[in-house]
């Protein structure tokens, strides 16, 4: 009966007045199927090469799910294909090792972040990859690589005790894992120099609230020499460290608002800036090769912006894209041109060149010249996608609040918005080129898409990231409400068709603007969404070190005065407030914010009657990776913004099928 029903369900034209009279125009995008912008066969992408240059490793459809696949720089023909299947959260971890004949992957089956680590030949045709062996309930990652050349590369886990993680290095080679160093309890971080050995770490200073940190380095004696000293709230993010050259760089905000690019001396602690941005945060550095210096750094402060310190080597750059335009291999000129990888000595360099409708895969030959195209280009986007734009505008209280704005081809008058809040909320949105991904699936449906970074957000300074300080359910929220009324009286939003989604506090934040009714939404989508702070705070894993980042943002869960405070700003005690339609989803096995949370939430809107659909998976955690699972998904979002914004829908695809 289900299978019957799906298959008659068919396209759904608009009902929005500005939506059908471009329709009716003939002025619309091409309605495309969910599949081709969250499950699209054809992508193939995230290339990386091999440190000797001679093999290019990458993710694609293998089979019925994702895959990695190799070939060799130089046979372009010769492809092998691995059918690892999904790896998880943000698509897992690859990476060559030294030895440019072993790769290294991860992946998360469940959900549940407790990660495995895989090792492959390369020389083999088919996948029997080395799997790393740990209990599956022990989180492992990839910390560095080994000395050039070599099969091994640096790992931590945390078998022995949950909350902390102990350094291993691994062989390939001789497939044997050897204890390097034990975590004290207190180290954050491992940090292995371009050597391939250890050379550093981050470790927690002994406070109960788990704040200020040092940068220790590893004495030819054994012994840990303290670098640098952090306050809990200072960011010090080692990017590379050389022993012989005695020389670490480091983005930091030490003794200042913004983070910027710092060279420091390892024998006298001296320090030297070496860039820095007037209103955002310096958010990449660019390294060339497996030793020296960065030649440069990626900025955003709404385009981004790549800047080379080796003028040289930027003009050479801005060449090799200028030749890959005039080869027809990308669309246009660069918003944003940066090196993404390449071998060891610097003569094959992988380029990432975007532009608002292409986000190309560069590999060029600096010896010969050659530049070649490397990932999937769709030729098609600049008739049926739309170009994300940065926004800016002044809050009521004077702050500054950035964005990005996503408009439907085609529409002229106001159409329906969808407000897409993003999560942390320590992170930013950034801005995307117009390619097919979820956002452009709700524009091409007709939607105007709007991203804020809102107070509380990265990546434009630590006075900016506390402005939130217990204003996540008063000021911060303002801040959304305040973007959606610039879309409004911009003419670009129906303020009568008016939609919030977003996942994890971003689903917080669903929950919190449809019950404070700063508008009239008319739906809301919350995807993992935190409903009670106390519970949320008490039950993070045993890894998190962040506790006093919480405590100042929300309170002490601790303290009673604090903890009734954190759960009157918890959707869980506001819940009769909401009169809109809600759409909740969660992955069953999360540990960030519990299924519990949207348990809680959907039983008690279905206590008194109202609308509530529930999409739970089984398989998934904090985020909804699995392809099929992230069509069954979008479907559901497409459906149900269809029914209370009145935009189209593609009705049943064809790949809901496929078996799983």
């Amino acid at each position: 009966m289900v299978l019957g029903s799906a298959l008659t369900a068919c396209t759904s034209p608009p009902r929005h007045p500005a939506l059908v009279t471009a329709a009716d125009a003939g002025q619309l995008a091409p309605l495309l199927p969910v599949r081709q912008f969250v499950a699209n066969a054809e992508r193939v992408g995230g290339f990386v090469m091999a440190p000797n240059g001679e093999r290019l490793l990458w993710s694609q459809t293998v089979g019925l799910d994702t895959g990695l696949a190799v070939r060799r720089v130089d046979a372009a023909g010769a492809t092998t294909t691995y059918a690892v299947g999904n790896q998880g959260r943000r698509g897992g971890y690859y990476n060559w090792l030294p030895d440019s004949r072993h790769f290294v992957f991860s992946k998360d089956e469940q959900g549940d972040e407790n990660t495995r680590l895989f090792v492959q030949d390369a020389e083999l045709s088919q996948l029997a990859p080395w799997a790393l062996s740990l209990p599956r309930d022990v989180r492992s990652f990839v910390v560095g690589m080994g000395p050039e050349g070599s099969a091994r590369f640096f790992l931590a886990n945390n078998q022995r005790d949950k909350a902390s993680f102990d350094l291993y290095e691994a062989d390939a080679a001789s497939r044997t894992l050897r204890e390097v160093s034990r975590n004290d309890g207190l180290v954050l971080h491992w940090l292995i120099d371009t050597q391939g050995q250890l050379a550093g770490r981050i470790r927690q200073l002994a406070r109960p609230d788990g704040s200020d940190s040092v940068f220790e380095l590893l004495a030819p004696d054994g012994q840990w020499r303290v670098m640098k000293t952090m306050g809990g709230f200072d960011t010090f993010w080692v990017q590379r460290i050389d022993t012989q050259a005695r020389r670490a760089w480091v983005l930091s905000n030490l003794g200042r608002d913004k983070l910027v690019l710092v060279e420091l001396h390892l024998d006298t602690g001296a320090q030297q800036v070496l860039a820095e941005h007037p209103r955002v945060d310096l958010s990449q550095t660019l390294f060339e090769g497996r030793t020296g210096g960065p030649n440069g750094y990626v900025v955003a402060p709404g385009y981004p912006e790549a800047h080379y310190l080796d003028t040289a080597y930027g003009q050479a750059v801005q060449g090799a894209v200028a030749r890959a335009l005039s080869d027809g291999l990308i669309n246009a000129q660069p918003v944003l041109a940066r090196r993404n990888g390449g071998d060891t000595v610097g003569r094959r360099v992988l380029l990432r060149s975007q532009s608002d409708f292409d986000d190309a895969e560069l590999l060029w030959d600096r010896q010969t010249g050659k530049v070649e195209r490397l990932n999937t280009r769709f030729v098609d986007t600049e008739k049926t996608l739309s170009p994300s734009v940065p926004f800016e505008f002044t809050a009521s209280d004077g702050r500054a609040i950035a964005g990005y704005l996503i408009r439907p081809r085609g529409a002229q008058r106001r159409v329906p918005l969808v407000v897409d809040i993003h999560g942390g909320p320590w992170v930013r949105d950034i801005w995307q080129p117009a390619t097919y991904n979820a956002r452009q699936l709700l524009a091409n449906r007709g939607y105007a898409v709007m991203q804020v970074n809102y107070r509380g957000s990265s990546g434009y300074g630590r006075e900016h990231l506390w402005a939130a300080e217990r204003e996540t359910n008063g000021r911060l929220q303002q801040d959304i409400a305040e973007a959606v009324q610039w879309a409004v009286d911009q003419g670009i939003a129906d303020p009568e068709s008016l939609a919030v989604m977003g996942g994890s506090f971003g689903g917080f934040s669903v929950l919190a603007q449809l019950a404070q009714k700063p508008h009239n939404y008319r739906c809301g989508v919350n995807v993992v969404g935190v409903a009670n702070w106390p519970r949320t705070m008490e039950s993070w894993p045993a890894f998190w070190r962040n506790r006093h980042y919480f405590t100042r943002t929300y309170g002490d869960v601790d303290n009673p005065v604090d903890r009734a405070e954190m759960l009157r700003n918890s959707p869980v005690t506001y819940l009769d407030q909401i009169s809109a339609p809600l759409l909740v989803i969660h992955g069953a096995n999360d540990i960030r914010v519990l299924r519990q949370d949207s348990d809680d939430v959907v039983a008690a809107l279905r206590q008194r009657g109202h609308p509530v659909d529930y999409l739970l998976f089984d398989n998934e955690g904090h985020s909804i990776s699995k392809w099929r699972n992230r069509l069954a998904m979008w479907r559901g979002i497409e459906d149900f913004f269809a029914s209370c914004l009145g935009g189209r829908s593609a009705g049943f695809d064809y790949y809901q099928l496929m078996p799983r």
